[in-house]
């Protein structure tokens, strides 16, 4: 898991405070916006890999000058690394959202690319630091449903396919900005609250044979099938921004505490088992937006409460990087309407009135356990109890196929039949307790009566 470090905020932690404070949390990866010295010197030697950014004004005369684009690889990359584990540039933020330099600064796009590339190239960096751009959804023209998603006529010929063509000749990545919070902001009698947050588990969104039960999946397999069409269907993929925002006013309905909390955490955990998206299955960085709330930063409230920490460090609400759910209430008022987002006595965070909390909970493979302990207790799981039939290939739990999936189901079947007579979740520290619900599509995990 990644996190977005912002720095928009006059009260904000010194840069080593903050990386200490990444890494507390469990990031460990980074994407600034910048690429401030300090920052980059904070993060020598702590085993979090940064991406750095190339300014959107600083485009044009790197396109223009292989020595400007040389010149900012040696100061910005080639002067920290290894110490400092940069691992991408990315050139320009969203520039194609921002229709003010469309004449400037979209047509340089791709060749300044091409020269950073060439400057990374020049200091024998290239095979360890891929270069990309973000783009935000709405360089999409079509978006619904998922299968239809398309480019915008205006770009898809002459930026955005030359931009694919340059991330497939350098193995680098598409990275797209996510956010299911404003998509579903802007049509909240459309689309349900729990299908954003990821709260569904059965099926929202039928699109010939995918099954979608949560918005994120939507917006990003929108974007691949654009990718798709343009002829890049094997291009690698990063979200690179997505959150909640936590605080809104009275025009931002669900911008709450709770629901920030449940969007990140949700995340998290669906990150963390690979489990990847009805049209892409497996692993693809996430980066979770951002790291603080920015108080100069501009627009609605809710850009400056994306935050999952207040400036000082203190957390907003409870995060858990080791891919559990914690659902946080939102108890402070900081809402701006809430649509009935909090869970009612005896609901989603409610007990029973006999001291149980309600929640089932699942036995799931921890994602650093490595190969030869985990088929062993896959091997054990499945031999002592479970029931592994559903991740046989053919079976509705095959996919996504990768060993912590497959581990994660064998250890909730067997942990659902076992629990009761004395079994428990730990398969020699190889898994743990997860009260998320790890099913997707028609594979569901077993859960102890």
């Amino acid at each position: 898991m990644g996190i977005n470090y912002g720095t928009l905020s006059n009260e904000i932690l010194r840069p080593p405070e903050a990386v200490g404070l990444i890494k507390d949390l469990g990031f460990d990866r980074a994407k600034i916006f910048s690429a401030d010295s300090s920052i980059i010197r904070a993060f020598a030697n702590s085993g979090v890999k940064l991406s750095v950014m190339v300014a959107n004004q600083q485009i044009p005369e790197i396109a223009s000058s292989q020595s400007s684009a040389d010149a900012w690889v040696k100061k910005n990359v080639a002067a920290y690394y290894p110490k400092t584990a940069i691992d991408s540039v990315l050139v320009g933020n969203e520039i194609l959202s921002d229709s003010s330099i469309r004449e400037s600064t979209w047509p340089k796009l791709v060749p300044a690319m091409e020269k950073i590339q060439s400057a990374l190239e020049k200091f024998e960096l290239a095979g360890s630091i891929k270069v990309s751009t973000p783009l935000a959804s709405d360089a999409l023209g079509n978006s619904y449903p998922p299968s239809a998603g398309s480019f915008k006529s205006d770009i898809a010929e002459s930026i955005i396919q030359p931009l694919l063509e340059f991330l497939s000749r350098t193995n680098s990545f598409y990275c797209g900005n996510v956010y299911p919070y404003f998509a579903w902001a802007g049509n909240p009698g459309e689309i349900p609250l729990d299908y954003a947050l990821f709260g569904s588990q059965q099926e929202v969104v039928r699109d010939g044979s995918l099954s979608y039960t949560n918005l994120f999946d939507a917006m990003v397999d929108a974007t691949i099938s654009a990718i798709e069409k343009l002829g890049f269907g094997s291009l690698d993929f990063a979200v690179c921004e997505t959150g909640w925002p936590s605080k809104g006013d009275g025009s931002q309905p669900g911008a709450t505490v709770s629901n920030a909390a449940r969007y990140n955490n949700r995340l998290i955990a669906k990150t963390l088992r690979a489990q990847g998206t009805p049209k892409k299955r497996g692993y693809f960085p996430t980066y979770i937006f951002a790291l603080f709330n920015e108080n100069l930063k501009n627009g609605a409230v809710t850009e400056r409460n994306f935050g999952v920490t207040y400036p000082n460090g203190e957390l907003v609400y409870a995060l858990d990087i080791a891919g559990g759910e914690r659902d946080t209430h939102d108890d402070t008022g900081s809402s701006g309407g809430g649509n009935g987002t909090e869970s009612p006595p005896g609901g989603e965070n409610g007990g029973d009135g006999n001291g149980s909390t309600g929640r089932k909970e699942w036995c799931v493979a921890n994602s650093d356990a490595s190969q030869a302990p985990l088929q062993a207790a896959l091997d054990y799981a499945c031999s002592s109890g479970g029931d592994c039939t559903a991740i046989q290939p053919n079976q509705p739990c095959f996919f996504p196929e990768t060993m912590v999936s497959r581990a994660s189901y064998a250890f909730s079947s067997y942990y659902s039949k076992m629990k009761s007579s004395g079994g428990t979740c730990d398969f020699n520290q190889a898994a743990h307790v997860t009260q998320t619900d790890p099913s997707y599509g028609s594979c569901v995990y077993p859960s102890p009566a």
